[in-house]
């Protein structure tokens, strides 16, 4: 899954590797889980999908939503930071394309040597538009990711990446599915000409 190295500079790289690390690649990589990669290292499980109980449907569903949000970006924290996929619970929150997305990521930082280091900061109350009605239940959630503390180094020496956007605050728009008697978020992307 590595991006080609031909007429590719060492900058342009790296800002591909962040715009993946945050979810905006556009790259697909296949479905299953990957044995051969690095052993990670042993942290502890990602949250539940599933939220305390709501009289109301609404704000029970807008905690589940969050919960398997969270939980995706706890995964995708361990996998870019541990090199590896080994140990991960990344399938318990993430589907089709976000799970894709999440995958060609670490594929990318595995073939070029780099580690992503910190964690992203979320915003704490995301915007969460339901949609329950009819056979097929879904939610958009629009947030604010700071990867300030989030940046790609050199597996290596430790050197961090240089990115080329001085604002590391990005809007991100994510989408969840209810399916199996759980929400998974299906995809996720980060609107890189976007600040908040």
């Amino acid at each position: 899954m590595a991006l080609s190295k031909v007429g590719v500079s060492k900058a342009e790289k790296i800002r591909t590797a962040a715009a993946l690390g945050l979810g905006a690649a556009v790259l697909l990589a296949g479905c299953g889980t990957d044995s051969d990669t690095p052993v990670a290292k042993k942290t502890s499980a990602a949250p539940a999908t599933s939220a305390s109980p709501s009289a109301d449907p609404e704000q029970q569903a807008r905690e589940q939503v969050l919960a398997a949000y969270r939980g995706m970006w706890a995964e995708q924290v361990k996998i870019y930071g541990s090199g590896s996929f080994k140990g991960s619970q990344l399938e318990k929150y993430a589907a089709d394309k976000a799970l894709a997305k999440v995958r060609a990521a670490a594929f990318y930082y595995q073939n070029n040597d780099l580690v992503v280091k910190g964690k992203p900061k979320l915003e704490d109350d995301p915007k969460v538009t339901l949609s329950l009605g009819g056979a097929s239940k879904s939610a958009v959630i629009v947030d604010c990711v700071d990867s300030t503390n989030f940046v790609p180094e050199n597996r290596k020496t430790g050197e961090k990446s240089e990115l080329d956007s001085t604002s590391r605050r990005k809007v991100q728009t994510s989408k969840a599915q209810y399916s199996s008697g759980r929400w998974m978020i299906t995809d996720s992307t980060i609107d890189k000409g976007s600040t908040c």
